[in-house]
């Protein structure tokens, strides 16, 4: 085929899938049994600001936590994105702990299964949210009361209960005592890495300030990538790449201009 012809051809054949994407290829994101369900950050009540609600939804569908705790539930706003992220994810499970459950808001269509609610205090009943989890928790939501006391109990709490890997995120970080919390917390405990403030959306009130998303993760410094990848070729049920050195330069759009790769691949990779 003429090179000029075939380059017209797969011109057309993009525009035809970039008008799929962009019109009826969007999902729905406000409609519950659609695909990126992230019409739910959208959703009121929430103490939340849209960048934190947006950085949280974000958070679940990327980490993909199997087993997640969120302390402080209040209208349920949070929990509502959680279980949303995790429902688009096609795992996990989100144990919520207050002492008030009156205010909670979500309906069970909202939270598609994924979500269990936990009357009860911060620290004393830490354990028998984390037992509804049935394992180790791999990701954990701080977003209760906003003092340093509270937040440096409900950061303890949680310490027994962390999987390997595991994702503390804390609401509400630009508040001086939490910062102090955390601070204080990890110095005492080994072992976490501090991700930093994620969102830089802070609500004055002095003589505080509130909102900003602050992430860190919990034990190995290092991530196996590899690993990673791998586990998302199982996942999507494909063969794992080999890793071979040669593959270092590979990408589809840079061979194609001949910048990528350069002969064919050695016999072991």
């Amino acid at each position: 085929m003429d090179e000029n012809l075939r380059r017209k051809l797969r011109k057309v054949r993009d525009e035809l899938l970039w008008l799929y994407q962009n019109s009826l290829g969007r999902p729905r994101v406000f409609a519950l049994s659609s695909m990126e369900r992230i019409g739910s950050v959208y959703r009121r009540p929430s103490d939340m600001c849209e960048p934190d609600k947006i950085m949280l939804y974000a958070l679940v569908r990327g980490l993909r936590p199997e087993r997640a705790l969120e302390v402080g539930v209040r209208w349920g706003g949070s929990g509502r994105i959680i279980a949303s992220a995790m429902e688009d994810n096609g795992t996990g499970k989100i144990v919520g702990l207050d002492p008030d459950t009156e205010p909670f808001r979500p309906r069970p269509s909202e939270l598609h299964g994924r979500y269990q609610l936990v009357k009860g205090f911060s620290p004393q009943d830490v354990p028998t949210a984390a037992a509804a989890l049935g394992g180790p928790i791999d990701f954990v939501l701080i977003d209760a009361l906003h003092t340093h006391d509270a937040v440096f109990a409900d950061f303890t709490a949680v310490l027994p209960f962390l999987a390997p890997g595991a994702h503390v995120l804390f609401h509400d970080t630009y508040h001086q005592g939490i910062d102090t919390a955390i601070r204080e917390v990890m110095g005492a405990n080994a072992g976490f890495v501090d991700c930093g403030i994620l969102t830089r959306n802070p609500e004055i009130k002095l003589p505080v300030l509130y909102q900003g998303l602050r992430l860190l993760r919990y034990g190995d410094t290092e991530v196996d990538n590899k690993k990673l990848m791998r586990e998302a070729c199982e996942r999507n049920g494909v063969k794992a790449p080999s890793f071979h050195p040669y593959y270092n330069n590979w990408d589809d759009w840079a061979n194609g201009i001949g910048l990528g790769v350069k002969g064919d691949p050695p016999q072991d990779a």
